[in-house]
């Protein structure tokens, strides 16, 4: 094997290798922004409005904002994946919306008896297509990505 092929061979296996962290890194990096975002808007929100310190609980408003807000994350959050992980956009973003899933019928379970039905079940609806909406945005913007 020549001194070329024997480097291309490398570069290969460095480049799959690099692809393979980037299809994993890529949803977790787009789930850690959508929950960051959505805890600062939670906190802002709080801090603002002072909802929380009555012990009421919070008004209609705050959950159609909240939920509109984590629509809008959500489309950055899966903009940021396909980007992160570019030629494996596609199967990126489908860990993405699997995973944060699963994670949000657990938080539904768990939150049932404390926030509107209406607004846990419309949070597991609207999450996979903000997803899939902001990875074809992104996948878009990249024609080399959008093919694959």
């Amino acid at each position: 094997m020549t001194a070329s092929q024997e480097k291309l061979r490398r570069g290969s296996r460095c480049a799959i290798t690099n692809g393979m962290w980037r299809a994993v890194l890529a949803p977790i990096a787009g789930y850690v922004a959508i929950g960051i975002l959505v805890v600062f808007t939670d906190q802002l929100l709080s801090l603002l409005t002072h909802i929380f310190d009555s012990g009421a609980p919070p008004p209609r408003y705050y959950y159609e904002l909240s939920l509109l807000t984590d629509c809008l994350y959500t489309v950055l959050g899966g903009y940021l994946c396909a980007a992160i992980a570019r030629q494996r956009a596609r199967r990126a973003t489908l860990i993405l919306i699997v995973g944060g899933e699963l994670v949000g019928i657990a938080s539904v379970i768990a939150l049932w008896r404390t926030q509107p039905h209406w607004f846990a079940i419309a949070l597991l609806l609207v999450y996979p297509p903000a997803v899939w909406a902001g990875s074809r945005l992104r996948m878009r913007a990249e024609p080399s990505a959008a093919s694959v």
